[in-house]
């Protein structure tokens, strides 16, 4: 039982990015492996955007994805 909880919670990573991140607007990274969530801070409230690896993408919440994390950004946080 240990061992499948060891296994399922090293597949997960948080960042916790903080006052010195490069980029402000990101309050935390989870990485799952291909795809990394990012918490994003709008003017009013969070929304999280994916990112995949392997494909390169920045996706909203509605499934509209582009290679231009701005973008995406711009286009979620309205």
């Amino acid at each position: 039982m240990f061992t499948k909880f060891l296994a399922i919670a090293a597949t997960t990573f948080t960042i916790y990015s903080g006052p010195n991140a490069p980029d402000p607007r990101i309050e935390a990274l989870i990485d799952r492996g291909p795809i990394v969530e990012m918490i994003v801070r709008c003017r009013v409230g969070t929304a999280i955007i994916t990112y995949s690896k392997m494909e390169g993408l920045f996706c909203d919440p509605r499934l509209r994805c582009d290679r231009d994390q701005n973008t995406v950004f711009t286009r979620t946080c309205r």
